[in-house]
């Protein structure tokens, strides 16, 4: 038989460890770079012959021409940011024409998935992208008459009724008095949300543009295994932030361990042939939650999470002197040090990134649960 087979590569810490770098030297091995979770609240930067870009929710392999990319029915999409990333792989000159397949399972965030995250979810350290009210939705399924949880399948057999029950969705949030009192500080930076209509118009035009790369089909990526292709699985976020085995509240929307990738990739286990886990020397964290390992400690994590981008942005860290800050007795200087050394900002939303030393014991932890097979360490040049 000429089957294929699917490898899985998964973060194993907390993020950021460099994982589309690995799967970009990994690809030329595969047909099929396939996401499995998340959607626009992980950002993957890839450089490739001298080529730079930031991807949050198409698969890496975009700089192969060959390569088919796969955006399964465990995650979840930003219609308008996923135009945003086609136009600008596009201006590369790399066309992702009958390359990219979105499965018609993916669920869509709407509207009033980004507001009901910026108002009840600022205090976790979310990204505001509406990933997990988009998640929550998937559970809730329906309130009264309204279905909650609408998949791309949905509005390409229904449109006029499905955009209809969207409209109704975001009414029903912006009508929704306890929750305007709360904090409208996110409709006010969203002021296109506010006009119904206007929304649906520019909805309607992006989800024209996006149809042609949703597949229909719930058996897409079983039939090209059978045919013998090769699946590399990209996860988002890592092994640390998974929403059931993190550090509850503080961790991601989704399942991000190795074992998820064949139910939110859409692929039976048995094509399983090995496990890929990444991790960096010197770690980092993004948003609140236990970091043990971490130089400064609370004081860091603070400094990190706070909403004054003025005091802990990137530009305003450069004014330091690095050899200054890593001869200090300060572990907090230290760790402005090494982020300001490694770059360590988020790729989507620029804050600063909690930095810590390596730990082996939550490094084994995490090989154990996905059951690494292969392990890649990146940044080890920080090490100096």
């Amino acid at each position: 038989m000429n089957t294929g087979y699917a490898d899985v590569l998964v973060g194993l810490q907390y993020g950021d460890e460099g994982k589309a770098k690995v799967v970009d030297f990994l690809a030329p091995d595969y047909d099929i770079i396939a996401r499995f979770n998340g959607g626009p609240n992980a950002g993957h930067s890839l450089e490739h012959n001298g080529q730079k870009i930031a991807l949050k929710q198409i698969p890496s392999g975009i700089f192969y021409p060959n390569m088919k990319l796969y955006i399964g029915s465990g995650c979840v999409l930003n219609l308008f940011k996923l135009l945003k990333e086609v136009e600008e792989v596009n201006k590369l000159d790399i066309s992702l024409e009958n390359r990219l397949f979105i499965s018609g399972n993916a669920s869509v965030i709407q509207p009033h998935h980004i507001i009901l995250d910026g108002m009840l979810c600022a205090n976790i350290g979310t990204t505001k992208n509406g990933i997990g009210p988009c998640y929550a939705d998937r559970a809730l399924r329906m309130v009264d008459d309204r279905l909650l949880n609408l998949q791309f399948a949905d509005f390409l057999s229904d449109p006029k009724g499905t955009l209809a029950i969207l409209k109704k969705n975001l009414q029903a949030v912006l009508e929704d008095e306890s929750f305007r009192s709360r904090d409208a500080s996110g409709l006010d930076a969203m002021p296109d949300l506010t006009d119904p209509d206007a929304f649906m118009v520019k909805f309607t035009a992006a989800l024209e543009k996006v149809a042609p790369y949703i597949t229909s089909d719930p058996l897409w990526l079983l039939r090209k295994v059978k045919n013998g292709e090769k699946v590399l699985f990209e996860g988002a976020q890592s092994t640390m932030l998974d929403v059931t085995r993190g550090s509850v509240p503080y961790v991601t929307s989704s399942n991000t361990v190795a074992s998820q990738a064949y139910v939110g990739g859409d692929l039976p286990p048995n094509f399983h042939r090995k496990t890929v886990g990444v991790a960096k020397v010197i770690m980092s964290r993004v948003g609140n939650g236990p970091f043990i390992s971490e130089f400064g400690g609370e004081r860091s994590e603070e400094y990190c999470g706070g909403d004054d981008p003025s005091r802990h942005n990137q530009p305003f860290e450069q004014k330091h002197d690095t050899d200054t800050l890593l001869a200090a007795d300060d572990e907090f200087d230290v760790g402005i040090a090494l982020r300001m050394l490694a770059n360590e900002y988020g790729t989507g939303t620029k804050r600063p990134r909690r930095i810590g030393r390596f730990d082996l014991v939550q490094l084994s932890h995490a090989a154990r649960q996905n059951h690494v097979d292969v392990l890649y360490l990146n940044k080890c040049d920080l090490l100096d």
